[in-house]
Parts: C-alpha cells; structure tokens; sequence
C-alpha cells in the first residue's frame, strides 16, 4: 500500500479474516449511551493503533446502534484514520426469533430486497463478482426459510446481497467490488 508491504496474520487457512487474531470483536470499545431524533442510542467507539495486527494507521471506529421509535435497529459505522488503510466494517450478529422454541434459525422466513449478491471462491473470499440472485438459492426477493435451500449451497450462506438502490427508503452503499484480495480488510 502506497509502495510499502505490510504482513497481516493468516488466521483463516491463506487467509487474513475479520480484522486477525485479535479482531474488532475480541477487543474492548468505549460505550455510550443516547439518544437522537432517531430513537434511542447505544455508541461504540474503538481506537486501533497503527501497527495492530499489522495495519497501518491509528483508526478510529465509531458504531451507533439506534432502536427506533418503530421498533427497527439501524447501525451506523465511521472510521477515520491519519494513514491510508484498508478498512470494511460489517455486523455479523443475527437473531433467533423463535422464542426460545428452536436452536437454530433455519425456519425463519427472510425477504431480501437484492437483485445480486457476492460471489465466493471455494476459501469463502469474494471474487469481486455479482452475480444474479434469479432462479438460485440466494433468491429471497420473495419470502423463504433460511433452511429451505441452504443444502444447495456449499457450506451455507456466508455471502453479501447487494441491497437495491431505495429499497423501501434506504440508501445502497457500493458492495465491495474489487479484484481478488490477498486479506480480506479489518
């Protein structure tokens, strides 16, 4: 990056995973609590120095869970840093809606307003490809169980949707879209 080769951890057979051995989920973030036109407010904020698990930069994250007032959960991430680095922060949580009546969330219902989503190779890393969801397992512009397909797909979903543009009120961000990556980013 910027002429300058930097070693990350491989962590996920060749490969650099969720941020290295010590991820954004494994460290402590400084809570606070709110509020804002929006709804109530939890605040996570994080500070990763440069040098941690091989990046370059003091990166600065900042989440805002919101609740709103409509009962939705609206996550918001920033990041700024005083170097070039690659960052790509997600949420992975998911919620079992089953009431304690199911281990697992292979009967819940799922619509997904995303015309595409992001193919993997065989390591689980996106290729940078979108490919159409029409006709295939990861078609859930209409309502389907998370389990009613998933033994087509090999090793489960572990996939982006791209989200369509204004899907009922909400911005698309741009998907990842690059070449094949040596790591994935923090």
């Amino acid at each position: 990056m910027e002429g300058k080769t930097y070693t990350l951890a491989n962590n996920n057979g060749p490969n650099h995973l969720h941020g290295g051995l010590k991820g954004f989920d494994k460290v402590i973030w400084q809570a606070e609590p709110g509020s804002s036109a929006a709804g109530q407010t939890l605040t996570l904020t994080y500070v990763s120095k440069d040098g941690e698990e091989g990046y370059p930069g003091n990166l600065t994250v900042t989440v805002v869970y919101t609740l709103t007032p409509d009962d939705a959960l609206q996550i918001d991430y920033s990041a700024t840093t005083d170097k070039a680095t690659p960052v790509n922060l997600t949420n992975h949580s998911y919620f079992n809606l089953s009431a304690g009546q199911s281990q697992d969330v292979l009967a819940h219902q799922v619509t997904l307003p995303a015309d595409r989503y992001t193919v993997v190779d065989a390591d689980l890393i996106p290729t940078g490809e979108l490919r159409a969801v029409k006709g295939t397992a990861f078609d859930f512009t209409t309502a389907h169980a998370i389990g009613e397909r998933i033994a087509q797909v090999p090793g489960g979903y572990d996939h982006n949707w791209v989200l369509n543009a204004a899907s009922e009120g909400r911005t698309r961000r741009p998907p990842c879209t690059s070449p094949r990556r040596a790591a994935r980013c923090r």
